[in-house]
């Protein structure tokens, strides 16, 4: 395995680790508004959700090649406001654009061909287009490294938020398709979120699980089970009945004749769903 040492290695490299490792990224297209009137664009994935009672978010700003400041974080220093837009796929090329160090005296959403809406709460605009938009003030900003190559982590309050009605389900939920957000990968590299990339993961939140500490050592060492199969029967409450394991063996002796063909059966019930009989397999000692 390769071993980097942030200190020892050239920071462009680094940078290249780091986008390449944490992904996917959300984007934060953050519309900010100078002083002066100048309305500012400009994507950051290095961004996420930090509260949600009170509601939060963060995105970091780095400083340009030449040392200066961006006009995000200058305009956020001016005035604390900001709209964090959410980039769907239909708006992702104009993002990029927005990408581009425009000087200071560009208005960037005619620049990148985006719709500006006004907000209910705070001075910059919107993204008509978004589907979805955060009104923020600013909470905090917390600076790291040396001054002229220094990250400014920008904390927001959020103190409206904008929906577009077509991302909600009927329970009034977010659809995740419908939303058709994508992420930061590195390099020039997205993903589009799509509905063949979504899984689902039951957790519960009341129900203390087996663990790997309570498993048979032939299902922990179980050279054909996947580490995510074993985790499922780790994250059962408690070991099978005795009785069903039995009709379980009974069930199925022709296709489990031992330890290896149970393991493979399991496998298979564990891929449909079939958690109780596969533990049961599982559990039976040949």
């Amino acid at each position: 395995m390769k071993i980097i040492y942030p200190d020892s290695y050239p920071s462009r490299d680094l940078h290249q680790f780091m986008l390449g490792s944490v992904i996917p990224r959300p984007i934060a297209l953050v519309s900010t508004i100078s002083n002066k009137g100048i309305k500012n664009l400009a994507p950051f994935s290095y961004f996420n959700a930090i509260s949600s009672d009170p509601p939060i978010l963060g995105f970091s700003v780095s400083d340009r090649k030449d040392g200066s400041s961006k006009d995000t974080l200058a305009n956020i220093e001016e005035n604390g406001e900001c709209v964090i837009n959410l980039v769907s796929y239909d708006i992702s090329h104009q993002m990029t654009l927005a990408g581009v160090d425009f000087p200071p005296d560009t208005d960037e959403f005619v620049k990148c061909g985006f719709t500006p809406v006004p907000s209910s709460t705070v001075v910059p605009y919107g993204i008509k287009d978004a589907p979805v938009r955060f009104e923020c003030l600013k909470d905090r900003i917390i600076y790291f490294g040396e001054k002229g190559n220094k990250t400014a982590l920008i904390v927001c309050n959020v103190i409206c938020i904008h929906y577009d009605e077509v991302i909600m389900n009927d329970e009034n939920r977010i659809d995740p398709v419908a939303l058709d957000l994508i992420g930061r990968l590195g390099r020039t590299n997205y993903l589009k979120l799509t509905k063949d990339n979504i899984f689902s993961i039951a957790q519960s939140r009341s129900m203390i699980p087996l663990g790997y500490d309570n498993l048979p050592e032939s299902i922990v060492k179980s050279s054909i089970l996947t580490g995510n199969e074993i985790a499922i029967i780790a994250g059962i409450e408690k070991n099978p009945d005795p009785e069903f394991i039995k009709t379980t063996k009974e069930k199925y002796k022709l296709l489990a004749t031992d330890i290896n063909s149970a393991h493979k059966l399991a496998s298979e019930l564990i891929k449909s769903g079939n958690i109780e009989e596969a533990a049961a397999l599982l559990f039976f000692s040949f």
